[in-house]
């Protein structure tokens, strides 16, 4: 937090302070008991912008959030935020809403204690600066923190010099000056990073190092990316947990695929039908959760009278998603999916590689020409099947285009050790438009057949009228034109990306792993 100070000491009672600071003008408060509590999402969201909200239980409940300006935002709420829309309506939730999306709010670190409040004045009555006690510290589960007791000075914009003579009042006592606040001090004796959990698959990689080492340590992250998200999965933080684990096992599935004649067949074959299983139990609640997501944007087009008959189907979906959530929560709590992952750990701790396939391959292969074959094998596959696509093409076809795709692009980002940011991100983004429209082309493929499921489901379901299904058809036209669009659309995305320029980028990639 911009502008704080921490001053604590090992031999001077808190009390003592307090009363060196009414000797000082001050006006001290009496210690009340407070709870204090950051919020941040798993990802460290709100840390990375440069914002902190924090939760202050004491006389009320009071919801502070600053950016390191001159004075933080203070409300009083009636419960814990967890969600963007929990937040009071106004510009605070116009400003963090957009940024949090679908993640979740969770405490990051806590602390509790007592607070008091020491403020000096200026001969008008106005406030210049403050400085906040915090003493008996703890954090939950009521450990004793090692520092019991801290002053924490905050300065007041346009009030410069009242802060440093505080600071300079805390100094002459002898007390111990630190930068940030009483909860970075907690969250610093606490060992927690504020950045929070970042899910990146790129790890350090040599172009000359053996390729079943590199391909293990890139298998290796995804499986602690798999690990992390299982928890929030399993407590229905919120959907990204899912997605993030889903999007780590897909990248694990490709990894594998890449790793012939690099990792021992009867182990790859064995782990690649194993994490195939863990794809298709999250597919059933994942596909709940786009319908969740995207719902607004789904009936957008609608009018508002269409949109408001269909409310039996978003309970359906509920329900669906809800059920879902239970099946899926005991397929990641069962011993299949433990034993997978324990038996995964130790295949991948193994020192084992694929025996040669040759008399002439007498040593283990280098990372960095594998993977440029490997890479270069893909782009290939994609413009052979990319090239052949016309109007009458069938959609399955375009399908296995957009897996041909995302393994492309697993590959340029699980091994993105290996190639320089300058000329990988550009490439990505082309590929990426072509993925983005296979992508709406697959989904609204998906989502009409599935609202057509559902539409039978519900015929005739308490609550559903002849409206509502007529709805589900109007809603099923929505899908259908976005599908049209995209498939109308993928001739000149596909061309924009098939082009020489984009081959000497390609190029240029790979060119220092041979």
């Amino acid at each position: 937090m911009g502008g704080l100070l921490n001053y604590s000491s090992d031999t001077l009672p808190v009390h003592h302070l307090a009363s060196a600071l009414v000797g000082a003008g001050f006006e001290v408060s009496r210690f009340r008991p407070v709870e204090r509590t950051l919020l941040d999402t798993f990802d460290g969201r709100l840390h990375a912008a440069g914002i902190r909200v924090e939760v202050r239980k004491g006389a009320e409940l009071q919801l502070i959030v600053s950016d390191g300006g001159p004075a933080p935002a203070v409300v009083v709420v009636d419960r814990v935020p967890s969600v963007g829309g929990d937040l009071p309506p106004g510009p605070l939730r116009a400003r963090l809403a957009p940024l949090l999306d679908v993640r979740a709010l969770r405490p990051t670190v806590s602390i509790s204690g007592l607070h008091a409040t020491a403020v000096r004045r200026n001969e008008s009555g106005k406030a210049i600066v403050a400085v906040d006690l915090h003493d008996q510290l703890a954090a939950p589960p009521g450990e004793a923190l090692s520092v019991r007791w801290t002053a924490e000075v905050s300065p007041f914009e346009g009030y410069a010099k009242a802060a440093h003579q505080a600071e300079e009042l805390l100094g002459s006592l002898g007390l111990t000056r630190r930068d940030g606040g009483v909860l970075d001090l907690a969250a610093d004796e606490l060992a927690i990073d504020f950045r929070g959990h970042l899910d990146s698959p790129t790890v350090a990689l040599d172009p000359a190092e053996p390729a079943a080492e590199g391909f293990r340590r890139v298998l290796a992250n995804l499986a602690d990316t798999i690990d992390a998200n299982r928890p929030g999965t399993v407590d229905d933080i919120d959907p990204e947990f899912l997605h993030d684990l889903r999007v780590a096992v897909r990248r694990t599935r490709s990894v594998l695929s890449h790793a012939k004649r690099v990792l021992p067949a009867d182990g790859r074959d064995h782990f690649k039908a194993e994490f195939r299983w863990l794809g298709a139990v999250t597919s059933p609640l994942r596909d709940m959760d786009v319908y969740v997501i995207e719902w607004p944007g789904y009936v957008a087009p609608l009018d508002p009278e269409t949109v408001r008959v269909l409310a039996p189907v978003v309970d359906h979906i509920e329900r669906r998603r809800a059920a879902e959530h239970v099946v899926l929560a005991g397929h990641l709590g069962s011993p299949r999916y433990r034993g997978l992952m324990t038996a995964w750990r130790a295949w991948l701790d193994a020192p084992a590689t694929e025996k040669p396939s040759s008399k002439k391959e007498k040593s283990a292969p280098a990372l960095g020409p594998i993977v440029a074959a490997r890479i270069t094998e893909a782009q290939e596959q994609l413009l052979s099947r990319g090239r052949g696509i016309g109007p009458a093409t069938e959609a399955e076809e375009l399908h296995e285009l957009r897996k041909d795709a995302k393994r492309l692009r697993y590959l340029l980002e699980c091994f993105g050790g290996l190639l320089p940011a300058s000329s990988r991100k550009p490439f990505v983004q082309r590929l990426k438009a072509v993925q983005d429209n296979l992508g709406e082309h697959q989904d609204t493929e998906v989502h009409t057949t599935q609202l057509r499921a559902m539409s039978q489901e519900l015929h005739g379901a308490p609550g559903v009228t002849a409206d509502t299904l007529l709805a589900m058809g109007r809603l099923t036209e929505v899908f259908d034109r976005r599908r049209q669009d995209a498939r109308e659309q993928f001739a000149e995305r596909f061309a924009t990306y098939d082009t020489k320029p984009t081959a000497r980028t390609l190029a240029e990639l790979l060119r220092g792993l041979s």
